[in-house]
């Protein structure tokens, strides 16, 4: 069992040698968790739930700190070379090799000191000014998640390391306490180290947050963070890290990025807004939405000039069908104007829903059927897919007897005046859903489509809103792809997040247009899916 006469006696022995350097045992730099930095900045930094969390406690540097007080208390009076604290101890070897090699005594331990701290990223400069938590941090990554025997082992292992030519050369370990200290930085567990030495500092523990967390882009061959690449975000590249990304975009492995810090220049990780959208610039359009480039299931939208995160309606663009019914209030009538159910491969009018279409528009029935009874109208393309979805709506609605008509406006080439070229051109510019979505966005191939606010208001007004004397209150029109991405493009302002030739975005099944026609007239717009998402 860790007595605690051990710290305490250890922290003597400790401040005793940091008295000999002349160093005061008051916080001198660094970063606290919540404090702030040299320049007053706030330093505090948020946990990134995208790293690898350390669960288990957090015994770092006790071990250590026992191992120094037991080399202390062994020491040999007669011994040339002093052990004082971790950073001795790691150059002993090293001051044997220059020793060895006729360097002068005095000249051998300073080399071997400030080579041993170059191995954790740290000058003479550092050193002088703040080497109380310079060795803090030292003992606490010598200890990582080890056990005393094994942090004793590694004590031994990297001073044989650095006794050769004085650079540790060993990545494998270097990134196992890089790992480590990342999965600290992510909750902010630098706490329970500033805890456990409490009682050695007097509890007047020095700022040594920093210094492990500098330890951690010298570990990952990150390049040195300064004005210059300020912003810059990078993934780790070492196969052996934890947080091993085969490249910047892919993150099965590892979500984990790092920002070099503007404010301090020093890596941290990133949030998940820095990394995911580090390098979108300006926006295209107003509300523009985008995937994240790190956290795929992450979407931002750019709203009045700047990236914000989406929420979830924004990133998929629809509201649900059923939610819409829901608030549909007494004296407003709805029009649901949404493609069919899942198809089978045949695109003809005599094509069939497959077996999981039927499903889904049952199940949209159902759930109708959840919120209200009465009686729905329906229209139909003419195409047995359509027809199959109106029918199977209804009977999982429970409406056996119902309205059901061909419109001849709910044809899927209701914007197309070409169709001879709308093939030739899909043949040669990538597919159909690129040259409908160009169409519907950008005003492309003007020699195959009709204007789209002027057919669009066509559908709406002549199609749509002049037959609202034979529907009832909610109306369900079942049409074609071809169709509802063109007039969602129409209703949204060319916000809907189905631009396929960008995006590779296009409309799901049974997702449309709703139009809520108010008491006095007035007609709005809700994007609608009657499936899980939108989009497809």
């Amino acid at each position: 069992m860790r007595k605690k006469w051990c710290v305490e006696c250890l922290g003597a022995a400790l401040a005793a040698a940091l008295f000999l350097f002349g160093c005061s045992a008051e916080n001198n730099g660094g970063v606290a968790n919540g404090g702030e930095s040299a320049n007053g900045d706030p330093a505090e930094v948020k946990p990134d739930t995208q790293a690898v969390q350390v669960v288990e406690p957090i015994d770092a540097p006790l071990y250590v700190f026992e191992i120094l007080e037991e080399r202390i208390a062994a020491a040999d009076s007669t011994d040339s070379v002093k052990v004082a604290h971790i950073v001795d101890l790691l150059a002993r070897p090293r001051v044997e090799q220059h020793l060895m090699n006729h360097v002068p005594l005095d000249s051998a331990v300073e080399r071997a000191k400030y080579e041993t701290l170059a191995a954790f990223g740290v000058d003479s400069l550092q050193y002088a000014m703040d080497s109380n938590a310079v060795l803090l941090a030292i003992a606490a990554m010598m200890q990582n998640r080890l056990s005393k025997e094994e942090s004793q082992n590694f004590i031994g292992s990297l001073g044989e390391d650095l006794k050769g030519d004085g650079v540790w050369n060993d990545p494998n370990w270097k990134i196992q306490v890089a790992d480590w200290i990342v999965g600290l930085d992510s909750n902010w567990r630098y706490g329970e180290i500033r805890n456990n030495v409490t009682s050695a500092y007097g509890g007047n523990v020095p700022n040594f947050e920093s210094y492990m967390r500098g330890f951690i882009p010298l570990a990952y061959a990150f390049e040195p963070c300064t004005d210059a690449n300020a912003g810059t975000v990078v993934h780790v590249n070492q196969g052996q890290s934890a947080y091993f990304a085969n490249d910047y975009e892919t993150s099965d492995h590892s979500a984990v990025r790092f920002i070099c810090d503007a404010n301090g220049f020093q890596w941290r990780l990133a949030q998940p807004m820095e990394k995911d959208t580090v390098g979108f610039g300006p926006g295209e359009y107003d509300k523009e939405i985008r995937e994240g480039r790190v956290i795929h299931d992450n979407y931002y939208i750019f709203d009045t000039g700047a990236w914000r995160l989406a929420t979830p309606q924004e990133a998929d663009g629809f509201t649900d069908l059923v939610e819409v019914y829901a608030n549909l209030a007494a004296d407003e009538k709805a029009v649901f104007i949404i493609r069919h159910s899942e198809r089978t491969g045949e695109t003809g009018a005599k094509g069939h829903l497959t077996d999981n279409g039927k499903k889904y528009a049952q199940d949209l029935g159902k759930r109708l059927a959840a919120v209200n009874q009465e009686k729905f109208y329906f229209g139909y393309s003419g195409y047995t897919r359509t027809q199959e979805t109106c029918e199977n709506i209804a009977a999982g609605y429970g409406q056996s007897k119902y309205d059901l008509e061909v419109l001849a406006g709910l044809d899927g080439d209701w914007y197309m005046k070409d169709s001879l070229k709308f093939e030739s051109y899909s043949n040669s510019d990538g597919g159909g859903w690129v040259v409908c979505s160009k169409y519907a966005f950008l005003g492309a191939y003007p020699d195959v489509f009709y204007d789209l606010e002027t057919r669009s208001e066509e559908l709406l007004q002549n199609e749509i809103l002049a037959n609202l004397g034979k529907m009832k209150r909610v109306n369900f029109l079942v049409t074609h792809d071809y169709l509802v991405v063109p007039l969602l493009a129409y209703v949204t302002n060319g916000h809907a997040n189905v631009r396929f030739y960008e995006k590779w975005k296009w409309v799901n099944y049974m997702a449309g247009v709703a139009m809520i026609i108010s008491a006095d007239g007035s007609v709005r717009y809700i994007p609608v899916k009657g499936l899980e998402t939108g989009v497809m």
